[in-house]
């Protein structure tokens, strides 16, 4: 957890929030996408200069709003909240839902539940609650601290002119060392004192929510990404808001639970669903990615299965299944040749673990 949080502060600087005018507002975090009548996608940008790491969504609920996820950062919250409120004309938002607890989905809860103290509701599945009091929140605790000493580390380089090999800095360098330092002191000041909000709303199965003409689904089909995943499901729109259950890749494994997930993933593909959005990635057509990660996932568990009966060690595993689902999935994965080495070393351990 915290190598994972410390990755994210590379590329991170401060973001300016001045009020746009069009109903279309520009970002240089977010892509504001309507994928339905009053139902948009934030899809996060490339160059994205403020850690938000993955996308959000948000629709109204009759005279308030929905928004699904709350960001790695309180910085990035603050976009997402002041698009919401240009695109929807000032309407509150009232719900705010976490699909699971990793950090970058719920640490800028604390940014809503400030702007909305008395009317903001936050929904998750119990085991989602649970994971933020029990792993979210100590692992922040680390962070934090993580942060103050590359701070440190960063300007002793700069002091002595040499990089954490001993090597002299070159001007290049130094500039980059510089910058690297900025970043991680704005992302230390925007995480300091930080305190998560945490989900007032549980459920185990499903919970439906309704404004105006609208209704909605949260739904929890079983154990996927984490112990706690849940989608959120518009069928009137044939919208589905995914968290990383889907992504458009092969999803992130450190805390997954792959023998359950592609059975996850079944039931989310009986949903009449059009158009997706997933925790990272573009908006999605169609059911055709929640096919293939299932398919990999069935056709990835039972081949990992095989080799811990014979005995074989999670070395070996992973070759030799790696070999095995190449020829079927490397091409519709892209980032295959990675990702496939930790689903594989995930599944063996969950397999093989007392």
């Amino acid at each position: 957890m915290r190598k994972f949080l410390i990755f994210l502060i590379v590329l991170l600087c401060s973001v300016t929030l001045t009020q746009a005018q069009s109903k279309t507002p520009e970002s240089n975090i977010f892509t504001v996408q309507e994928v339905a009548p009053q139902v948009w996608a934030l899809i996060l940008k490339p160059t994205s200069p403020v850690q938000a790491i993955s996308n959000t969504a948000f629709f109204t609920l009759g005279d308030r709003v929905a928004i699904v996820d709350s960001h790695f950062t309180p910085a990035a919250a603050r976009e997402a909240a002041r698009l919401v409120k240009i695109v929807t004309g000032n309407k509150p938002i009232h719900y705010l839902i976490n699909t699971h607890w990793h950090p970058d989905h719920v640490q800028g809860n604390s940014t809503y539940s400030s702007f909305f103290p008395q009317a903001l509701d936050v929904i998750a599945h119990i085991n989602t609650r649970r994971d933020i009091q029990e792993k979210e929140i100590p692992s922040l605790k680390e962070t934090q601290d993580d942060l103050v000493k590359e701070i440190k580390d960063l300007q002793e380089q700069l002091k002595n002119g040499k990089d954490e090999k001993g090597v002299d800095l070159t001007t290049e360098k130094r500039q980059e060392t510089e910058k690297n330092l900025q970043q991680t002191k704005d992302l230390q000041l925007d995480l300091e004192n930080l305190e998560i909000t945490i989900p007032n709303i549980t459920f185990d199965k499903s919970l439906f929510l309704h404004g105006g003409d609208r209704e909605v689904q949260v739904l929890y089909f079983g154990r996927g990404h984490t112990e706690g995943d849940v989608v959120v499901f518009l069928p009137k729109e044939n919208v589905l808001i995914t968290g990383d259950l889907l992504t458009n890749a092969i999803p992130f494994m450190r805390d997954a639970y792959p023998q359950d997930w592609g059975q996850t993933l079944a039931g989310a593909e009986k949903l009449n669903v059009s158009r997706i959005i997933p925790g990272h990635g573009q908006v999605q057509e169609g059911k055709e990615r929640i096919t293939l990660l299932k398919e990999f996932m069935f056709d990835m568990v039972a081949a990992v299965k095989e080799q811990v009966a014979a005995g074989k060690s999670k070395e070996d595993t992973v070759k030799i299944v790696k070999a095995a689902l190449s020829e079927k999935h490397a091409k519709k994965f892209s980032n295959f040749d990675r990702a496939s080495n930790s689903a594989i070393e995930r599944t063996y351990s969950r397999l093989t673990e007392k």
